[in-house]
């Protein structure tokens, strides 16, 4: 079992430009995109962002999709799209939208691909305005404390708050934990 949760905050901009999108099909698939740096056009790229996710190519190959997704979207849109199941993750993206995993007490970046996952491995994807205030070391304490992929959004949250008040751009996150034996 995989058991996730979603963040999304508007922060101190006026409009939310961004949008993580949970797709259930045979494994969960997630796309993340950021497309505040497109100015008028920011609504119109998530909005297709959002439809081709919501297509039958989510269930194909995530490079078959990244394809589609680079075409149709503005060259500045930033995006991550990824498959997650007990076994494994799959990931693919574009710009400032990117993983980290704690696997054996180890905090890496999750790399484009395919990568093998066991039981408590934890994933935290975000936009890069996620992850500005936050430390690497921070993000590994907290998974290793945090019983629930909420609890662990809500101490990552919290560490945010304190350097800026959520103040900031918008935020969009979603941590995974694995639950091989539930």
């Amino acid at each position: 079992m995989i058991e996730y949760y979603l963040f999304t905050h508007k922060g101190g901009e006026q409009t939310y430009n961004e949008g993580v999108f949970p797709i259930a099909n045979l494994d969960l698939s997630i796309g993340i995109i950021s497309s505040a740096n497109l100015g008028e056009n920011c609504a119109r790229n998530v909005r297709i962002f959002k439809e081709i996710l919501g297509s039958d190519m989510i269930q194909g190959n995530l490079s078959d999709l990244s394809g589609v997704i680079d075409k149709n979207l503005a060259d500045e849109a930033e995006y991550m799209v990824l498959r997650i199941s007990d076994e494994k993750i799959e990931s693919i993206r574009r710009g400032g939208v990117y993983g980290k995993i704690v696997k054996d007490g180890e905090l890496k970046v999750l790399p484009n691909g395919v990568m093998r996952l066991e039981d408590e491995d934890r994933i935290v994807c975000g936009t890069d305005e996620f992850f500005s205030n936050l430390a690497d070391e921070s993000i590994l304490a907290d998974s290793m404390f945090a019983e629930s992929s909420q609890e662990w959004m809500e101490y990552l949250i919290r560490r945010i708050s304190d350097v800026n008040w959520l103040s900031g751009g918008n935020l969009s996150a979603v941590t995974f934990i694995v639950r091989s034996g539930d």
